[in-house]
């Protein structure tokens, strides 16, 4: 009599288990959805402008190479300054010392060479012509790299990303509307991969002698700022 009673109240339980199951699965189902990607990009002129120095000194005595180089790079510190760059954005990013030999079959002892690398960034640059020719005259006998920076890309991005919704959401309504649906509330919001480019190298002349004062050699373009966005609407 008993087992009979346990075997009845196990079925009744597994029956109200199921159907809660059951309506649970229907009330936490998985809606309609369509899912698109919106791209935006937004070219920003650059205002910051990064320049790597090398100054390279030989000398037959590794002591005077390296008083000849240090010499050099007080020039080009004090042109720095004098430009406005902030002792913030100078940094000395390389020192090597050594001997110099020759390619013979028994080398010969050359000399010496000390060599620095210093990184410069100018945040006006408008003194850029003055800067790049004063540090040449100084002993700048290397030019490792130029490239140009937005230096405040966050609120760019912003701008981009809000783009970029926009750009999903009618790209949603137009594949909506094509397979005759319309767009519900979003489902799912996901950030893409930062693509965007906080910086852009440039190609440049150094100023020739002669040339008039006029005649810029800077051309900085654009630094495009780009945000990608996957968006779920559901479908109504």
């Amino acid at each position: 009599m008993k087992s009979g009673l346990t075997r009845a109240l196990a079925a009744i339980f597994f029956s109200v288990t199921l159907v809660s199951l059951v309506s649970a699965q229907e009330r936490f189902a998985h809606p309609r959805i369509i899912s698109v990607t919106g791209l935006a990009e937004i070219a920003v002129v650059p205002n910051e402008l990064r320049l790597t120095f090398g100054v390279d000194s030989h000398e037959q005595d590794l002591v005077l190479a390296k008083a000849n180089n240090d010499n050099r790079i007080k020039k080009l510190l004090a042109i720095a300054h004098a430009a406005g760059v902030e002792t913030k954005n100078i940094q000395t990013s390389a020192l090597t010392m050594g001997p110099e030999f020759s390619d013979e079959k028994i080398p010969k002892l050359l000399g010496y060479q000390v060599s620095q690398v210093v990184t410069l960034t100018l945040t006006d640059l408008s003194k850029y012509e003055d800067l790049m020719t004063n540090s040449l005259k100084a002993g700048v006998n290397r030019v490792d790299g130029i490239s140009f920076f937005v230096a405040d890309p966050q609120k760019y991005r912003e701008e981009a990303r809000l783009k970029a919704i926009r750009a999903a959401r009618e790209k949603a309504k137009v594949m909506a509307a094509e397979l005759g649906q319309t767009i519900g509330k979003p489902w799912e919001v996901t950030e893409g991969t930062d693509f965007d480019a906080q910086y852009a190298p440039m190609n440049f002349s150094v100023p020739r002698k002669g040339m008039q004062e006029e005649e810029a050699t800077l051309a900085g373009g654009e630094v495009t700022i780009r945000a990608i966005v996957r968006v779920s609407f559901q479908l109504e």
